[in-house]
This record gives structure tokens, sequence and C-alpha cells, in this order.
């Protein structure tokens, strides 16, 4: 999966689709969180920083982690071209490598959820890195049949989206409260076929 994203990382901000579906997730975090300056944010899965970028001016702190080092190095140069020093980049992949021992107010895990194989690990890794009373905030796809990925992405993928009702499931099951979810981006692009195709795009918040 990281030689994928390593190779994607130069020109991961290219694409407007991306950008536009971005500022959507980020907008609507922002209605229902409304992210504050004393909270401490990791950006699980952040890629180039998109999602890091947004929520950076309105928080404490942001750890914007990932296991890709390709992503990191995109990184790593916006934030010595932007100035902005409140961004920690950290290569981190939670499947294999111990929790850290920071904890967070808001976890955000933007396009995350299906390339990770164990839901229900993920989450509780998730939860543990939270204060009590700390909100994590997934977005994905809703279930999808397969097509959405490009070819040479799909060997990175373990979940064709997700069911919204079944993933509130596994949230409780880790312990999340106060659960909700929103569409947030429906992002309509060419598949196989030769049509076009929409894909939902749903966030869904929960409270530790």
């Amino acid at each position: 999966m990281t030689t994928y994203f390593d190779q994607a990382a130069a020109n991961w901000d290219d694409k407007p689709a991306r950008i536009e579906l971005l500022t959507a997730v980020a907008e609507t975090i922002f209605r229902q969180v409304q992210p504050t300056s004393y909270m401490d944010v990791l950006d699980y899965g952040c890629g180039t920083g998109l999602i890091s970028f947004f929520l950076a001016p309105h928080v404490a702190t942001v750890t914007a982690a990932d296991s890709s080092e390709g992503m990191l190095d995109v990184l790593r140069r916006k934030i010595d071209q932007s100035g902005l020093r409140t961004i920690r980049p950290v290569l981190l992949d939670l499947e294999r490598d111990a929790a850290p021992d920071a904890r967070y107010d808001l976890i955000v895990a933007h396009m995350v959820m299906h390339h990770v194989a164990d839901t229900a690990c993920m989450l509780r890794n998730f939860h543990a890195l939270l204060w009590p009373g700390g909100t994590l905030c997934i977005s994905d796809l809703d279930t999808e049949p397969g097509v959405f990925h490009d070819p040479q992405a799909i060997g990175t993928v373990h979940h064709h989206g997700f069911d919204r009702q079944e993933l509130r499931g596994l949230m409780e099951q880790a312990g999340f409260g106060d659960l909700q979810d929103t569409t947030a981006h429906v992002v309509r692009k060419p598949v196989a076929d030769g049509g076009l195709r929409d894909f939902p795009v749903f966030l869904m918040t929960g409270r530790r």
C-alpha cells in the first residue's frame, strides 16, 4: 500500500475533484464539531495534509500522521512553504505500530477506513487515543460495488465503502456514543463501463 501512495504523492493535490471532496468534508466537520483553539488534533492518514491545513488555523496543534513517507515529504515541503508550524508530520501506521502516548481532543480519518483491514481494531485504537469527551470524525464512502478506485489503487482497498448502520454498530462496540452521520458530498466520476456514477461520501462522528 505504501508504495502506491509514495508514488502518487507528488501529484496528489492536482485533482480538482479531490480538493472539492476535501473542502466539502472539512466544511462539514466545522459544522458538526466546531473545532476550537484549545484542541489537539490527530489527522490520521493525512496524506499531503489537505485536512490538516484546513484545521490548523483554528486549533492548537495538528499531528498529521501517515504510513507513507512520500506523502509526508510533500506535507513537509508544504509546511516549509506556508510557515505554519502547528502541524507536526509523523510516520505512523496504527495497524502495525504501537500507539503514541499522546491524547487528542479530535481525531479525523478522511477516506482512510476503507484502506484499513480491521475496522473494529482501528476504532478501538482511536477511542484509546482520545481524551474523555473527545470526538472522532470518519469520512468515507457509502457501500459501492468496487468501481470507485482506479485499478492501480485497488490493491490498497479492504472495503468498498461502508454500510452506515454497520459502522455505527462497530463504533458503539468500541465505546463511542452520541453518534451522528450525514452525507458530506457526492463524488461523480467515470467508471470502467464508460458511464458516470455517483458515490456519496458520509461524515460520521462519535464522542468518547
